[in-house]
């Protein structure tokens, strides 16, 4: 038992003074690079650990500012941008080596993008480990995959939307989507005023909670394991509802909803001419729509 207690503050020890070489062979990283917007149809963005901030600007180009720490060794530099034809790409890679590359101890920078209104066709943007922000940004396709790290968008207008999430909080709010689409893993979904009339969400682990939405064409939900709460903003006109739950608790409070099959597992009624569709399942949790 002491050996085993003996190596464990060795291991410690170790690491200790690993983060503090690298603490002490790092500098501050400010640098900025602008594109003209007229030339740039495609942003790309692949991030390992740091923080990522996206926002609209008034101005005819796309500015990248970044804010970090970078290794004394400039073969380190922890940023990469580049413009590839129409397209931006900035990648992100983490430089430490060894036994301490898996560990994280801060946040280590963060990657500032302002890009003009309705200025992109595209934005991709992969994110292992770090904040994600998006603040009042248009463009037709907006395509999103994280590892972890909190996601928060805010006045997002795009024809397609595609959120993948392994772990994290996810918030969205007053925002326009043609069509949304979220895939996550573990983690809350939370969308407040959020206009999309063909939304689909799928949750393994985690609460989806939808508020002040207005009625759309289609919108699917399931969840393995998580609540799932339907609010809407003005009471539906015409909807055809089916929720179906495992673990008996449905409610329904909607005006001039008409019941049609309703067992303790299973809620089906509809609203006027039924023209839109609204289904729920979750296996555990509650559900309620209101």
């Amino acid at each position: 038992m002491k050996k085993a207690i003996i190596a464990l503050i060795f291991v410690i020890a170790i690491g200790g003074t690993l983060f503090t070489l690298n603490i002490n062979g790092e500098k501050s990283i400010n640098e900025e690079q602008s594109f003209d917007v007229k030339e740039i149809e495609e942003l790309e963005l692949n991030i390992e650990s740091w923080n990522i901030a996206l926002e609209n600007t008034e101005s005819e180009k796309i500015t990248i500012e970044v804010e970090g720490k970078q290794q004394e060794n400039p073969e380190n530099n922890p940023v990469e941008i580049k413009k590839d034809g129409n397209k931006v790409k900035v990648i992100q890679r983490d430089t430490e080596e060894g036994v301490m590359k898996n560990f994280s101890f801060g946040k280590k920078g963060t990657i500032h993008i302002s890009v003009p209104k309705d200025a992109v066709n595209k934005i991709a943007l992969k994110n292992s480990y770090g904040d994600i922000k998006i603040n009042n940004i248009e463009t037709e396709e907006l395509s999103i995959s994280t590892d972890s790290g909190t996601k928060t968008i805010k006045g997002i207008s795009a024809n397609k939307g595609v959120i993948t999430s392994k772990d994290g909080e996810l918030n969205i709010l007053d925002s326009s989507l043609n069509e949304l689409t979220i895939v996550a893993t573990n983690g809350d979904s939370y969308i407040t005023r959020v206009n999309s009339p063909k939304t689909k969400i799928t949750s393994t682990s985690g609460e989806v909670l939808m508020k002040e939405i207005s009625e759309g064409k289609s919108l699917f939900i399931e969840t393995a394991s998580g609540d799932i709460t339907i609010s809407y903003k003005e009471a539906p006109k015409s909807l055809a509802l089916i929720a179906n739950s495992e673990s008996s608790d449905i409610s329904v409070n909607l005006e001039g909803y008409q019941k049609e099959e309703h067992t303790d597992q299973l809620k089906k009624g509809k609203i006027g001419d039924a023209l839109n569709e609204l289904e729920l399942i979750g296996k555990e949790g509650i559900i309620t729509v209101k």
